[in-house]
């Protein structure tokens, strides 16, 4: 049985894991945190140990992650970055007794952002029109990308492809609400870039994408609530915004998976214990309650 890891030593693991995770170089890493070769190597034993998995491979003194190692190192990157938002003040999270979960972020600027998880029934409820025919395609589909079903709605999608702890966008669509909101240009450049180069903000992309790798990994889907104050360009002032987005595991031609996400901008936005003037109405013209 491995020994019992106190709390603050378990965070110092984390880091010396996260952290060469990261650079795959045991000299920067120890540059990095400011400790000893010896304590990195004793950390990642440790972990090891705990997890009861290889997490690295040493060849000819070069590192580099295992299966097991990529998937524990999104784990303890979100337990690291989890633990610093609450410590900031900066991120409450939550879920209901139906283990639908609520996020509230603010950040460095005084920006906040909610998120709520809603049931996928709510999408017949109040859902813009966009997500409730994303979802019928996709179902149609089989979860399949290029499916013919999902013809008529392609020209609003985003999907990314997961390659390594980041997400790399690979298709924009003329008519999402990124595209609309950043300005087609953005759009069209955005293609092969990772998630965190949009003009929004590396911090706000972080909030956003905390939902993606659960649905990216199971195939599922999953409605989120969302509401703040964004920009619509880089250094732009942040205006209010609301939408709902609707998260969709697929699938490559190839049989890789991939992520298709869609975005409808609408005031009908619910967030659980939030006021009305905490999130403000989206102005009318900002809207997509009747795209499709």
């Amino acid at each position: 049985m491995p020994q019992e890891t106190t709390p603050s030593t378990l965070f110092e693991i984390l880091r010396s894991f996260t952290t060469l995770a990261s650079t795959l170089n045991l000299s920067e890493t120890v540059q990095r945190l400011g400790v000893t070769r010896q304590t990195v190597r004793r950390h990642i034993n440790t972990l090891e140990e705990l997890k009861g998995a290889k997490l690295f491979e040493l060849r000819n003194r070069s590192y580099s992650l295992t299966d097991a190692g990529v998937q524990c190192r999104l784990e303890a990157q979100a337990i690291l970055d989890q633990t610093e938002d609450w410590l900031r003040n900066r991120s409450v999270r939550a879920r209901s007794r139906d283990a639908l979960e609520r996020v509230s972020y603010k950040d460095e600027k005084g920006y906040s952002f909610h998120a709520q998880q809603h049931h996928l029934g709510r999408l017949w409820v109040d859902a813009p029109p966009l997500l409730r025919r994303a979802f019928e395609a996709w179902s149609q589909a089989e979860l399949q990308l290029e499916h013919p079903a999902m013809s008529s709605i392609k020209a609003y999608r985003l999907v990314y492809r997961r390659l390594q702890d980041s997400w790399l966008c690979v298709e924009v669509g003329e008519s999402s609400s990124y595209a609309t909101w950043l300005g087609w240009e953005w759009a069209k450049s955005a293609v092969g870039r990772f998630s965190q180069d949009d003009p929004v903000g590396t911090d706000f992309d972080n909030f956003m994408s905390q939902a993606y790798h659960g649905v990216f990994v199971a195939g599922g889907a999953r409605l989120d609530h969302i509401a703040g104050l964004i920009p619509r360009a880089r250094n732009a002032e942040a205006i209010p915004a609301r939408f709902q987005r609707l998260l969709l595991g697929c699938v490559f031609p190839d049989g890789e998976p991939a992520l298709a996400l869609f975005v409808a901008r609408t005031n009908r936005v619910e967030i659980s214990g939030r006021a009305p003037d905490e999130i403000p109405e989206m102005p009318a013209e900002l809207l997509m309650e009747d795209d499709i």
